[in-house]
């Protein structure tokens, strides 16, 4: 996992409260924390200075433009994406630190997001001659942990979802697909006007949601599988402090929903260090951490961009910040390419073709040996196939031992088919049988046409009669005789 961080300049009412920078950039990695209540002069307090210095993989001051942090975090991963590889990169920090312009930026600075839609676009033009693309896109937002469609809100709240291969989906979300970048930043625009924003202290823009766009792009190539690459790019909401944003009734209950998610992802990211007390990875802490499951610990090229700021005001946050995103570094993710095939035909193909040549190879080799000398290519027996070729494994041979296969399975099935249409016939005999046994049991006359009475019914119980005098209608006598000769069948094929 890659992490960069950026330090934000100052603002205009952090200069207006007096506040001096303590966070500063030493070199293209390294970034120191001063600590505000040192006092140089205090030589008995030298040795309880919080003065800490952080060393990440590539670290951004206030002079840093939109298109250096680019370049220096996200360019790379569009070639990946594109080949079939996961990528996702997220924002990071507390209220009012810059994340929102990092990924978005204004119409004269573009962002991370328009960034890399024109770059990716610009190279599948580069390579469309030689295969075939398709992108579509999804826009969503986790809001007070409830999951909104921003390209069609009308969905209402949406739930998450695993598929077989362990993804988390999200069920019944809006997806879009797109032919150039123009079009993708009108959906994006579109979206972000969809999303909930309100001002507090802190920030008279700050972001009440995180927002999660995601990319999607399949490779096609001729006579090959299929790829599919995602892209995630993820502006998460800052954390906050009541005391500081001033929030009251729902934009405080708004501020402990986002400090929430936050903090399950800062506890996810301690157990992926390895800093955690146990080995247990609690995703399912927030929908957040579940949907970021692949991007934190999983299939995924991710990127991680750190945003502080520099005031001595914001120290016990900018501390908090630097603290999770060095534990970040430790995390190691495994990559894998997504290649899904088109079709199970065209699955097996490789295989088909690779046994068909191992053949062609054995007879070769059995045509160009010696007789009574083994082919270079000659199969070794199994003791089975000795008993049913022999000693030896020629082709006029296999062929017949392959039609005697072949005619067995063919009569066998034979034979499975007339068992069941027997079977058939002797459960439509027994039902002839009963039925005609219950619909002549009342008559015992012979010429009468009234049933016995009940009277006589029981005379004949107590008498003992058995009703031998009534001779065997003529259909039951056939049903008789064509039972036996089923039952008789039916022992001689399952001998």
């Amino acid at each position: 996992l890659q992490v960069a961080l950026r330090i934000r300049p100052m603002s205009t009412a952090e200069l207006a409260e007096g506040a001096r920078p303590i966070a500063h950039r030493l070199d293209e990695q390294v970034v120191v924390l001063q600590d505000p209540m040192e006092d140089p002069d205090d030589v008995l307090r030298a040795s309880r200075s919080q003065e800490k210095s952080y060393v990440f993989d590539v670290a951004f001051d206030s002079t840093a433009t939109q298109e250096t942090v680019y370049r220096a975090t996200t360019r790379g991963l569009i070639a990946g994406v594109i080949s079939g590889y996961n990528a996702t990169i997220f924002t990071y920090g507390p209220t009012g630190c810059g994340k929102t312009y990092t990924m978005l930026g204004t119409d004269g600075e573009p962002g991370i997001c328009a960034r890399t839609l024109s770059d990716l676009f610009q190279a599948i033009e580069d390579t469309s001659g030689e295969m075939e693309y398709e992108v579509s896109m999804s826009y969503l937002e986790i809001y007070n942990e409830m999951i909104r469609d921003l390209l069609n809100p009308s969905l209402g709240c949406l739930q998450l979802r695993e598929d077989a291969g362990g993804t988390v989906q999200v069920a019944g979300i809006t997806e879009v697909c797109a032919i150039n970048a123009e079009e993708v930043m009108q959906l994006l625009a579109r979206g972000n006007r969809q999303r909930t924003q309100e001002p507090t202290a802190a920030n008279r823009t700050s972001s009440r949601s995180h927002a999660v766009l995601q990319v999607s792009v399949c490779q096609r190539r001729r006579g090959r599988g299929l790829r599919r690459g995602r892209l995630f790019m993820i502006d998460l909401a800052g954390s906050e402090r009541a005391a500081q944003t001033q929030n009251r009734g729902q934009r405080m209950k708004e501020g402990a929903h986002i400090n929430r998610s936050l903090l399950a992802l800062g506890n996810c990211i301690k157990a992926l260090s390895g800093q955690a007390s146990t080995k247990y990875i609690n995703y399912r802490d927030s929908k957040l951490t579940r949907l970021l499951k692949d991007s934190l610990g999983g299939n995924s090229r991710t990127v991680m961009i750190a945003h502080i700021s520099p005031a001595s005001t914001a120290f016990e946050e900018s501390r908090s910040t630097l603290a999770y995103a060095h534990r970040a570094k430790s995390i190691r993710t495994t990559v894998r390419r997504n290649l899904l095939s088109i079709s199970y035909r065209v699955a097996q193909y490789g295989s088909a073709v690779a046994d068909l040549r191992r053949e062609i190879q054995r007879l070769k080799g059995q045509g160009d040996a010696k007789p009574g000398q083994p082919g270079q290519g000659e199969c070794r027996d199994t003791p089975s196939q000795v008993q049913l070729r022999g000693a030896r494994c020629t082709h006029p041979e296999l062929g017949h031992v392959r039609e005697e296969l072949l005619g067995a399975c063919h009569e066998q099935e034979a034979l499975r088919h007339l068992f069941l249409q027997l079977e058939g016939t002797e459960l439509h005999a027994q039902h002839l049988l009963a039925l005609s046994r219950y619909q002549g049991w009342p008559w015992r006359k012979e010429g009468r046409g009234e049933p016995d009475s009940p009277s006589d019914s029981k005379r004949d119980a107590d008498t003992g009669d058995k009703r031998l005098d009534v001779p065997e209608p003529p259909d039951v006598a056939a049903a008789h005789d064509s039972i036996a000769a089923l039952v008789e069948e039916q022992g001689r094929l399952q001998q």
